[in-house]
């Protein structure tokens, strides 16, 4: 089944994406990928670096917004365009907080060094307006995340939304790895710090989301398009 999503992410020609994809192995604008550099790997092998990036090389480098869901037979990929960027003409610009490398759960992500909640609304915008073209999940899913040790809030959410971490439980973040045992995690944590780190010196300019696609199950997600803010 065809699944979207609709990201942020930085331009495609921004240092912080040329150097995500070089790191990741793909960039997510374009279907060319390579393993990056032994010295961006940092002493990494192959094997280890692949590992280590399978998940968010899938997903490509972004901020999930609305998370990944399929259409409903009611609707197309065109009129979903439609309205995103019917909707992306009524946000405004904003910056927001400078990013940091930091660990959310057992992986190493780019995060915000302090709350924005300019970025919260306009997750939870993305979330409810786009509610109505997002077919139910599949049983499978659901059970797979309620065997998950869900809150109760998250819980709440998953069977609003189609998935727990929104809304109030919503947190900006740029996955760089995939789930890491400690050991490797700290070391790639501080690698990543500091190859990351003259990206995070200045504020981040939100003016525009962007459409992906994911044409089938286990395939990269891949960019659609791009819908400015006015």
């Amino acid at each position: 089944m065809t699944r979207f999503a609709i990201y942020f992410a930085p331009p495609q020609d921004a240092p912080l994406t040329r150097l995500a994809s070089e790191w990741l192995g793909r960039n997510a604008f374009s279907p060319a990928s390579a393993a990056p550099s032994k010295s961006l790997r940092n002493g990494f092998s192959r094997e280890v670096w692949r590992a280590a990036t399978s998940s968010p090389r899938l997903y490509g480098f972004h901020a999930t917004l609305k998370p990944p869901f399929g259409l409903t037979s009611a609707h197309t990929e065109s009129e979903l365009a439609d309205r995103l960027r019917t909707f992306s003409k009524k946000q405004r610009p904003f910056q927001a907080p400078a990013l940091r490398v930091t660990t959310i759960s057992s992986f190493v992500a780019l995060t915000l060094s302090e709350p924005s909640p300019d970025f919260g609304n306009l997750a939870a915008a993305c979330v409810r307006e786009f509610d109505g073209f997002r077919a139910p999940p599949l049983e499978e899913e659901m059970i797979r995340r309620r065997r998950s040790r869900l809150s109760p809030k998250h819980l709440e959410n998953l069977y609003q939304w189609g998935y727990p971490y929104v809304m109030d439980e919503w947190q900006f973040h740029m996955t760089l790895t995939s789930s890491l045992d400690p050991p490797l995690r700290k070391h790639i944590g501080a690698h990543l710090a500091e190859l990351f780190a003259p990206c995070c010196r200045e504020p981040i300019q939100v003016d525009a989301v962007y459409l992906f696609r994911q044409p089938g199950a286990g395939d990269q997600f891949e960019v659609v398009e791009r819908f400015p803010f006015s």
